[in-house]
This record gives structure tokens, sequence and C-alpha cells, in this order.
């Protein structure tokens, strides 16, 4: 599959291009500094390209939005009219920017590309365990995935657990809204517990 991903040379970004890559995908890394996508796609291994945003919208069979929550909408409506119809996972966190318990990111961030097919994932996922799928115990770390399109939601979860993560599905937007506030929670649990942004929520059943 072809991936494109807005803000592929984040931290996020370029993780996420390493894992797919791995896997076999083609990857194309999306930056406002096209060069700058470049230079970050010709140090990792595979199949993984740089260059605009628009370049990476456009060459993507499914598109992962990894900018800052506060320039997804900018950086989605720049490019609307290549995601019309294609996956699109949102990775984005308000961190609050939006009502906290009323509206999740995605909900606001669709809006932007109504035609697109739109997935929340990696949401409580740290970059550093992008590398390393499993903790120290072995088990595969989990990956909350939301979506109304239970057709995204299905193609999203066989990509992630590709990857070495474990899948797990959350549902509608509704359940959404619920893992962006556990982010702030996690983030601070992080810090009290020191753990060096390697932690993750586990759903045990």
């Amino acid at each position: 599959m072809k991936i494109g991903i807005l803000g592929g040379t984040g931290r996020m970004g370029r993780g996420l291009a390493r894992g797919y890559a791995a896997v076999g995908h083609e990857v194309f890394l999306g930056s406002r500094s096209a060069q700058r996508a470049s230079d970050a796609a010709s140090e990792m291994d595979g199949e993984v390209s740089g260059g605009s945003l628009a370049e990476a919208a456009e060459f993507g069979e499914l598109v992962v939005l990894a900018v800052p929550f506060g320039d997804a909408v900018a950086t989605v409506e720049s490019v609307q009219d290549s995601l019309a119809g294609k996956i699109v996972i949102d990775i984005t966190n308000p961190f609050g920017a939006v009502p906290p318990g009323q509206v999740a990111g995605i909900e606001n961030n669709c809006k932007a590309a109504a035609s697109a097919r739109w997935v929340a994932a990696y949401k409580t996922t740290f970059w550093k365990t992008l590398d390393e799928p499993r903790g120290h115990d072995g088990q595969a770390l989990d990956v909350f995935v939301c979506s109304e399109d239970a057709e995204a939601k299905a193609v999203v979860m066989e990509l992630i657990t590709a990857t070495g993560f474990r899948a797990i599905d959350c549902g509608g937007f509704d359940n959404a809204r619920t893992l962006d506030l556990m982010v702030p929670l996690m983030i601070e649990l992080d810090n009290r517990h020191q753990t060096d942004a390697r932690s993750s929520w586990k759903f045990l059943s």
C-alpha cells in the first residue's frame, strides 16, 4: 500500500514511516519543507521518499495526519481534494484545544475533508514506542482505534497489527473523545513514574 504522511518529518511521522516501510509499504513523507522531508526519507530503509504536503496527500492510498492539532484543519483544507475517498488516520491530540469531554479532535478535523474516510488511532502511543511495539513483559502494546467507517477501521487495524502492535476497536468518534482526554493523564503518569515516554495504556480482558 502507498502511505502518505502529512507531517512526516516529526517524531511520530518518522516513527510510523519506519514501521510501515519495514513491513513492505511505500511511504511518502510530506512536510512544509519538501527538502527536509526528502532528507529525512533518505535516511530511512525501505521504499521511503519525501516532498511537499500536497505530494504526500496525492501519493497516499492511505494518508496519516501527523501535524500538530493546531495546524490540522489548515493542512487538511490545503490538500482536501486529494483526500476524497481515502482513509485518513488522525493521530493528532488537542490537549484541551476543544471542549474536554464534548468534541473529539477528529470530529473537528474531519469537517475539513468530509469526503475522506476518517479513523482516529495512535492517540495514546508515545513516539519512543514506535520502534519497540512490545512492553518489558513481551506483550504487544495497544493502539486504540475509533471510526464511524467499519471498513476503514478494519484496514487501519490490520496495518497496526502488521507493525507489531495490538489494535483495539474502540467504536466510533464519541469514544475518541475519551481517548483525547486520556493523553494528558498518560503524560502526567509518565512523568510521575519516570518511564521515559515508553508507557502505554493496556486493555485487559
